[in-house]
């Protein structure tokens, strides 16, 4: 969603003079949808993706409350920094793409596309800074109480100050990936 923001406003301001109100005809859907064409698209993603990031973390933390496995955090490493490469790598390139160009917006789509199943396909998709700014991401070794086990997975957490032996209820939501409420009353979110 950031880079789309800033995709977008570089959009409608390297041609805000096409912004100009002159009647509703061919010709000027044609223009709109050269220069702001892609930028609208964009827009509608966000504000959907936006929706439904709200929506789903809304229901995944609900669920970990109530039926989410207890388990004692053994060693945890806040990864949040992950999110500041994944500004770097993908978002500043994209800041400069001009979304008239049929070519670059193709480009821009494809490499986007390739980002998303390189990231799914690879269990990163909770290195996000749209999600950071609200949540912390941890990896963790942790004791489930109900079997005993020491495991391994990613969390996230709105604490941004679990420690060493806190509980916390995690529910599943991919391959060692985890949402985590912390029940020990010092949630510092």
């Amino acid at each position: 969603m950031p880079l789309f923001v800033i995709m977008v406003f570089g959009q409608f301001y390297k041609y805000s003079n096409y912004l100009n109100w002159g009647g509703f005809n061919w010709d000027s859907l044609f223009i709109f949808i050269k220069y702001f064409g892609a930028a609208t698209v964009l827009i509608i993603l966000s504000i959907y993706g936006a929706v439904g990031l709200k929506v789903l973390l809304t229901n995944i933390e609900r669920r970990a409350k109530t039926n989410g496995n207890l388990v004692k955090i053994d060693d945890i490493e806040n990864k949040n920094s992950e999110s500041i490469s994944y500004l770097f790598t993908y978002i500043i390139p994209f800041v400069f793409q001009d979304l008239s160009s049929v070519i670059n917006v193709f480009s821009v789509t494809m490499l986007l596309v390739v980002t998303f199943l390189i990231y799914s396909n690879s269990s990163m998709l909770l290195i996000n800074p749209t999600i950071s700014m609200r949540y912390s991401l941890y990896m963790i070794e942790y004791t489930d109480s109900d079997e005993g086990k020491k495991k391994k997975g990613m969390i996230i957490s709105r604490n941004k100050f679990l420690e060493e032996d806190d509980q916390v209820k995690i529910k599943k939501i991919g391959h060692r990936l985890f949402f985590a409420v912390d029940i020990g009353g010092n949630d510092a979110s």
